[in-house]
């Protein structure tokens, strides 16, 4: 699983794919901007977003927000101001996030939110822009190269001022001044070193045995790193928010053939944030991929593992294992997918998601790929994080 953890997360940063063959995979300041398809559109002249195409030549201020996260709401007023000034000008503000529509819509009978709300949003749309912790701005020019990636704090009417003339300059975020702090290695004098503090920008990570070092990276993304991948994340109440803000992160551990990174690592967020973890495995109901009679077929060996694209419908990977495939089933399912298939690949295959519902989906896999999806009780790992 950490194996997984680790891949996927380097699929996201690389920023070398292209899935419509004209826009990267990832956003970079001064780039052009990842295509946007957002399937709910609130507040706004069209039910949904297909992409820039539809913005008709508009610049953009993307902020990601979560209803539950209170720097996000305190950061409201700040947005509509915004939104409300620039009324009329060739900019569009859009806030997006991956709650549901019902969700939002009663959070929005008690808050006032300015411009296009896009509830719904799909992961591929997070980890296109970067976002590892939230609030999160991506500025985005009438040409649609991304201008600035930032806090919806820092978002000035000067800054967008400048972003309407084009004149605004390439901002990659906080985190790109961090860089070569994260390209050094530790110091040996240094027995042990654990620092953590809130931050936003473009997140990166160096990760070896004695060393974990990050900037702009959520905790539910260090977890991964750190404690390794698990199946199913149990937040008590209180806890997402902080799960979900971005922090630099620089963890050195006690040097010696023991890997203790993750013992510092759980006694720093204890004394910093006050969060408890703790780790288990319970039996507990999920779903397995595994080969139908006659499969797999639709599928391609190869020799060396290699790219994966996703553009929050389609699958395509150049050489990966079907954990890949059961990372993006667990996103449609909303519960942990195990891939129990034993064909380690590297495979090429694509794979697109039509539908949410399990026995449909079932049905697709067996089409498409010969494979089969099984809801059973399986032994998982857990992981509950909880206010000390």
């Amino acid at each position: 699983m950490k194996k997984l953890a680790l891949l996927l997360f380097a699929v996201c940063l690389a920023g070398c794919a292209k899935p419509d063959g004209q826009r990267p995979g990832l956003a970079s300041a001064g780039q052009p901007a990842p295509e946007l398809r957002l399937p709910k559109l609130l507040n706004a002249p069209r039910p949904s977003l297909a992409g820039w195409r539809d913005l008709n030549d508009k610049a953009a201020v993307l902020v990601f927000f979560a209803t539950w996260s209170d720097p996000c709401v305190e950061n409201i007023p700040h947005f509509n101001e915004l939104a409300e000034k620039f009324s009329g000008k060739p900019v569009v503000f859009i806030s997006i996030t991956d709650e549901s529509e019902a969700d939002v819509a009663a959070f929005l009978k008690t808050r006032r939110l300015a411009g296009w709300v896009a509830p719904e949003a799909g992961p591929e749309v997070f980890k296109a822009f970067r976002v590892y912790g939230r609030p999160h701005a991506v500025l985005v020019d009438r040409d649609g190269r991304v201008a600035a990636v930032t806090s919806p704090s820092d978002v000035t009417p000067e800054k967008i001022d400048e972003l309407l003339a084009g004149r605004l300059s390439a901002d990659g975020g906080k985190g790109a001044a961090l860089q070569a702090v994260e390209a050094a290695g530790p110091d040996p004098s240094v027995l042990a070193e654990f620092r953590i503090a809130l931050s936003s920008g473009t997140p990166g990570v160096k990760y070896q045995h004695d060393l974990f070092s990050a900037r702009a990276l959520s905790l539910r993304m260090a977890f991964d790193f750190v404690l390794g991948a698990a199946d199913r994340l149990d937040l008590g109440p209180g806890v997402a928010g902080i799960m979900d803000a971005a922090y630099d992160i620089r963890l050195v551990a006690p040097g010696g053939a023991e890997d203790r990174k993750k013992e510092l690592f759980l006694k720093g967020i204890d004394f910093a944030l006050g969060l408890k973890v703790k780790q288990e495995l319970l039996e507990e109901e999920v779903y397995v991929l595994k080969t139908a009679p006659g499969g797999p077929h639709g599928v391609r060996r190869k020799q060396d593992f290699s790219g994966v694209s996703f553009d929050g419908v389609s699958l395509k990977t150049g050489g990966a294992s079907f954990a890949v495939l059961a990372y993006h089933l667990r996103e449609r399912l909303g519960l942990p997918v195990l891939d129990e298939t034993r064909e380690e690949g590297p495979l090429e295959y694509t794979f697109s998601f039509e539908t949410r519902d399990p026995k449909a989906m079932d049905a697709q896999l067996r089409r498409a790929l010969g494979l089969r999806l099984d809801r059973v009780k399986r032994k998982v790992k857990v992981i509950a994080v909880r206010k000390g």
